[in-house]
Formats: C-alpha cells, sequence, structure tokens
C-alpha cells in the first residue's frame, strides 16, 4: 500500500472522529438528545463549546445602545481639575490657591483662576509641562476673569479617551450580563453603537437584564450649595405663599412646582445653613414629537418609549417626570432673565422622594439640589460593595468600602464641609444629602435606597451591588431600539431548517449519484465532511448560527458540489482522450484545481468585505461563507482524492471507472 494513501487515510478517520467529539455537545442544541452526550468523567477543559443559536433561531431580544462619549470626554476633565487642585493643595507655598472650574461648554473644558497675578506664569507653565499629553490650550471667554487660563482635552486624547470608554463599555456591559448567569449573550461594538443579543429570555428577566446594561452606575460625591444667593432669587420668583407653600409666579402654579427652604445650624455652632429647593410631581401632558422626543417620550423615529404614552390628534400624550418638569422651567426661565441661568461651576441635580408616612399626599416627587459641579469622590476609589439594612429604618443599604486613597479622601472632605450637605449621586440622581457634622474617618459610606415599593429596594440595591463591583459605565447609554423574536418563530425556522437540508441531501444525492454513478457516492460523503467539518469549527470557537449563517453553510455545500463537478468532468475529458484511469484522475484533479481555488479565493473576498462592513446578520452569513470556503477547498483537493485513490488502486492499472 502507498504509505502516504495510508497516512491521508488515518488522517481523515482521526479528523472525522474528532469533529464528532467537538460537536457532540452541540447535539443537544439541534434536538437530536436531550441533555449533553458526553460522560460527566470528561474533564471540564477537555469538554469543547457548543454551536449556539442566534436570536432568530431560539427567540430573545436584540438592543441597540448608542454612548455619550462627550460624557467621557468631560469626566476626564474633571480629573484633570482633581489632580491639579491637589497639588496646589499640597503645594505649602501658595497663600492664595488658584480657582479651578470645568464649564459646561465647550465639552472638556478647563479653566484656572488665579488670585495672586505674580505666580500666573509659572503655573501655568507647570500645567503645561504635567499635562502636555493630554491638554491644548483655548481662548478665554469675553467675560472670563482677566488673566485667566483655559485649556481642553486636546482633539489626540479625546479621541483615545472615546475608544476607551467604548472599549470598556462594552467589556462592563458583558461582565454585567454575565453576573446576571445569562447563557451565550453577545455584546459588540459597531462603530459608536454597541449591539446586545440576549437569548432565550422571558419577559420579566428581559426587562431586569436591561435595567442592569443601562445603569451607568456612576457614583460621585459633590457638594450642596447652602445659603446660595441664585436659589435664594428662584426661591424669591417662584414664591411660596400660605401653609402649604403655593407657588405664586403665573407658571410655576400651571406647572405644580413649588419652592421649599430646608434650615439648620451645625453642631459646631456655626452660622445657620439655609437650602432653598424646588419640588415638582410627575404629571401628564400632551405635547408634540418634538418636545417628546427632549425628554425621550418618543425615540428618534417617533415611536412612544414609554408604554403609557399615547398618540391623540397627532400629539404625544407623555407622563413627565418632575424633573423634567422642573429644568424644562428653569431652561426657559434663564431664556427670559440671565439672571436665571445656572453657572458653568454650579449645576442642579435631583432626587426621587418618597412622602412620609404621616403625609397627607402619598404621591413621590422630585426635589432638586444646588451643587458644585466639582467632583470630589468617584466610584473609582471603592474597594468593595455588600448589601445590608439600616440599623434605623430597617430600609435596605449599600455599604462602600473605600481604598486607602479613597478613604483619606473622604475624610479630608467631611472634615473640610461639617454643617455643610454632602451629596451623594448615582447615575445622575441623588440618593442621599446628608449633613455633615465632623469628619468621617475610617473609610465606609453607604447609600440608602428608595423611591420603591420595599421589595423592589431590596431588587434595586442587590443590582447596584452586581454594578458597582462590576465597574461603572464610563459614560451613559441611551437605548436606541429594541426588537423581539418570539421562541416559536426560532422552533420553527429550526424545523424548516432540517426539512430544507434533508430535501437538499437527498437532491444532491439523486442528481450526482443519477449523473455520475458510483462517483456520485464520493461526492454525497465529501458534502457530508464539508457540512460536519464546517459545524465542529464553528462549535470549536463557540460561534452563534444565525439563518444568514444555515444560508451560507447551505450556499457553501453548493460550492463544494460545484467543485466535484468541475473535478469529474476533467476526469470524463480525460478518459475521452485515451488515458489510463489513473492518468485520467491525476490530471483531472490537476487541471480542476486552479478553477477550484480561483472560484474559492472570489467568494473568500465578497465574504472578507462583508465581514470588514457588515454588521449582524450580515457578518453572520459572512462568517459561516469563510469557514464554508475553507471546508471546500479541503473537501475538494484532499478528501475527495484520498476516495478516488483508493478506487484508482482497487481497479489496477486496466481497470475501469464508474464516473
Amino acid at each position: 500500500m502507498d504509505r502516504s494513501l495510508k497516512w491521508r487515510t488515518f488522517g481523515l478517520i482521526g479528523i472525522v472522529l474528532l469533529c464528532f467529539y467537538i460537536l457532540m455537545p452541540s447535539a443537544s442544541v439541534f434536538g437530536l438528545v436531550e441533555d449533553d452526550p458526553l460522560p460527566a468523567w470528561v474533564p471540564e477543559r477537555l469538554r469543547p463549546n457548543r454551536v449556539n443559536l442566534g436570536l432568530d433561531l431560539q427567540g430573545g431580544t436584540h438592543i441597540v445602545y448608542s454612548i455619550d462619549l462627550d460624557k467621557a470626554v468631560d469626566d476626564k476633565a474633571s480629573e484633570l481639575k482633581r489632580e491639579i487642585e491637589s497639588d496646589y493643595a499640597e503645594n505649602e507655598k501658595l497663600t492664595q490657591k488658584p480657582v479651578v472650574r470645568v464649564p459646561v461648554f465647550p465639552i472638556g473644558s478647563v479653566t484656572v483662576t488665579f488670585p495672586d497675578a505674580t505666580v500666573r506664569d509659572q503655573l501655568v507653565s507647570e500645567i503645561k509641562a504635567n499635562f502636555k499629553e493630554f491638554i491644548a490650550d483655548r481662548e478665554c471667554p469675553k467675560e472670563e476673569v482677566p488673566g485667566a487660563y483655559c485649556f481642553k482635552v486636546s482633539a489626540e486624547y479625546a479621541e483615545t479617551v472615546k475608544k476607551s470608554a467604548l472599549a470598556n463599555a462594552v467589556n462592563t456591559i458583558r461582565e454585567r450580563i454575565d453576573e446576571k448567569g445569562i447563557a451565550e449573550p453577545s455584546v459588540v461594538q459597531k462603530d459608536d453603537q454597541i449591539i446586545v443579543e440576549l437569548p432565550g429570555l422571558d419577559e420579566e428577566k428581559k426587562q431586569q437584564t436591561r435595567d442592569i446594561i443601562a445603569r451607568t452606575a456612576k457614583l460621585e460625591f459633590k457638594v450642596v450649595d447652602n445659603n446660595s444667593e441664585y436659589m435664594k432669587t428662584l426661591f424669591g420668583h417662584v414664591g411660596s405663599e400660605g401653609k402649604e407653600g403655593k407657588p405664586t409666579e403665573p407658571r410655576a402654579i400651571r406647572d405644580e412646582i413649588y419652592a421649599e427652604i430646608d434650615q439648620w445650624r451645625p453642631d459646631d455652632g456655626g452660622a445657620a445653613q439655609v437650602d432653598y429647593y424646588l419640588i415638582s410631581r410627575d404629571r401628564k401632558e400632551s405635547m408634540t414629537v418634538e418636545e417628546a422626543k427632549k425628554i425621550e417620550c418618543v425615540n428618534r423615529s417617533g415611536k412612544p418609549t414609554d408604554q403609557k404614552a399615547r398618540v391623540v390628534d397627532g400629539r404625544i400624550e407623555c407622563n413627565v417626570s418632575g424633573r423634567n418638569v422642573i429644568a424644562r422651567y428653569l431652561e426657559d426661565l434663564a431664556k427670559q432673565d440671565p439672571k436665571f441661568k445656572v453657572p458653568d461651576d454650579r449645576q442642579l441635580a435631583y432626587e426621587l422622594v418618597e412622602p412620609r408616612d404621616d403625609s397627607k399626599d402619598k404621591r413621590s416627587f422630585w426635589r432638586t439640589y444646588y451643587l458644585e459641579r466639582a467632583v470630589r469622590l468617584t466610584g473609582t476609589s471603592i474597594s468593595n460593595a455588600m448589601g445590608s439594612y439600616d440599623p434605623n429604618t430597617n430600609r435596605p443599604i449599600v455599604l462602600l468600602d473605600f481604598n486607602r486613597y479613597g478613604g483619606r479622601v473622604f475624610g479630608d472632605l467631611t472634615a473640610e464641609i461639617t454643617g455643610k450637605k454632602l451629596a451623594t449621586i448615582l447615575d445622575d440622581k441623588v440618593k442621599s444629602a446628608p449633613i455633615i457634622n465632623g469628619a468621617i474617618r475610617g473609610g465606609r459610606a453607604s447609600i440608602t435606597m428608595g423611591g420603591s415599593a420595599a421589595g423592589r429596594q431590596e431588587i434595586e440595591r442587590d443590582e447596584l451591588v452586581n454594578v458597582l463591583k462590576t465597574g461603572s459605565l464610563p459614560a451613559p447609554l441611551k437605548e436606541e431600539s429594541k426588537s423581539d423574536v418570539g421562541p416559536t418563530l426560532g422552533r420553527d425556522a429550526i424545523e424548516k431548517t432540517k426539512l430544507s437540508f434533508i430535501m437538499g441531501a437527498i437532491l444532491v444525492l439523486i442528481i450526482m449519484v443519477g449523473i455520475y454513478r458510483w462517483s456520485g457516492w464520493i461526492a454525497v460523503f465529501a458534502v457530508m465532511f464539508h457540512t460536519v467539518m464546517t459545524l465542529a469549527i464553528m462549535a470549536l470557537f463557540g460561534a452563534t448560527i444565525t439563518l444568514p449563517g444555515i444560508a451560507a453553510i447551505v450556499l457553501s455545500v453548493g460550492m463544494c458540489v460545484d467543485g466535484n463537478i468541475l473535478i469529474y468532468e476533467r476526469i470524463r475529458d480525460e478518459l475521452q482522450l485515451g488515458k489510463s484511469v489513473r492518468g485520467a484522475v491525476d490530471l483531472g484533479f490537476s487541471r480542476a484545481f486552479s478553477a477550484i481555488l480561483d472560484g474559492q479565493l472570489t467568494t473568500a473576498t465578497a465574504g472578507w468585505v462583508l465581514l470588514q462592513y457588515g454588521s449582524g446578520p450580515i457578518k453572520g452569513f459572512a462568517v459561516m461563507l469563510l469557514v464554508g470556503v475553507f471546508t471546500t477547498v479541503v473537501t475538494n483537493t484532499w478528501v475527495t482524492r484520498i476516495f478516488f485513490d483508493w478506487y484508482t488502486r482497487k481497479q489496477g492499472p486496466s481497470g475501469t471507472i464508474s464516473i
């Protein structure tokens, strides 16, 4: 026996056995068996991956998110601000500390003002030297303090920040989904969007998972600006009349916006503190589509995002949250009178407050906090988070343990602002704002859950612990679109796919055997090997098969059959020229090879283009097509040749061939 033929045969048998071993766990996916057929004693590290079914085959949810990359750049500006302030705090030679601010516009900008003009040039030079890789100068606005130094995050560094934010967001979302134990999720980045596919979930788990994904988990600590002249002026404008504190300004009366006061005196006997704030409750309003888009009651295409929203006479009836009512009121007020524009170094934040037990009105409401815009501490300084209960109220809380840096900064911060309020902000919502009565050392703080029923508070607490442990998103996510595929549709697709494969295999068998007789059986086995090897490669990498992917498999089966036909016709031509069986087979394979290779390279080029520029189903089709091209070349040029070599060896030099 030809030693080469013997080793090629052993190699083919080994590959077939390996393919079947790889596909054994996937047998349950295709409904051939109920459980994994691999024995329990097979070690976990030797167990191959399974072929995963896409949403169109098993049902699930397809969600497209966009990410606020400008917020990530703005956060970098805040980090630069904190670093510069830290340098100045440690510089004992500076008797008058420069003031560092992060303006709202332009994005990623920082402004430094110098009370002592004599040190300005030196300090500006130090900033440029320390942060030269991250910043670029910008022109200060005309209304800025003379001598101020204005700069921004450089365009090159901003681009790096955005790319990093997208990559980190993908990893964080994947970790959060993995924590939920969801099988075979898909999280991929496409340009500036993130596409999430969640197969096989019921409605409740879908919603829970969407909530967890969308939570930025951006934890920040900011100082409340008590005794603010801005809020005092706003309080006077809205008005507060009678025991119920009813507003007196017409627009505030219409929108049911109330002005309130919180007063206290610090434990150390310092000056009395006053916190002016506004409150408002959720309300139903009829508005235009453009107005509804601003409050995200409808998406970009004009479809309602709120299940309770209705379209009536071309207008949208939306449930407007109290925070949106106040924000809209203040925006219009600032347009009428510039004194009501919030300063660049301040911001308004909102807290959802549950009514007290003795309150007559049992509806929750939103209240404002007037904050210093500077972030004093972030969630990056947290080393651990755990769920617990408040010993005084028995309400669910999240206990936070700071790392060494965070514990020191938190202790210094609370010592600095004794008598004031410190707001804990999670995902742009104030969770609590306690009065700081003294320095809090020890590196521990807590977040009180609220805004929902007791049972829901526990769920929110556990979800918050999860997202804090897996890390915060670098910027807020916005859900752009969502589509659901029912499991019934997926099962129907699988059944129809099975039927089409069986019918296709029968037709291939009839045609190939009918035309090429016994050589046709070789082509039938080659197609079977081709299909098994294609699925085994996909299973080896844990790939997901979709309907377009199955279409690519069917297409590659056709290419495999075409390759065999090319070989058979070449062999026939050589036999008609009087060549021996052995010579005809050798020349047939040799002369058909270039045509097969050219055709497969052309197909592979098209598949590569689809892979680079396609997304979703198109990308799945391209992956399967490229795998099919590889297995087609292997099958046509190697597997089929082994069978013909055995066939001609058996027939001998003077034998015939059935083709």
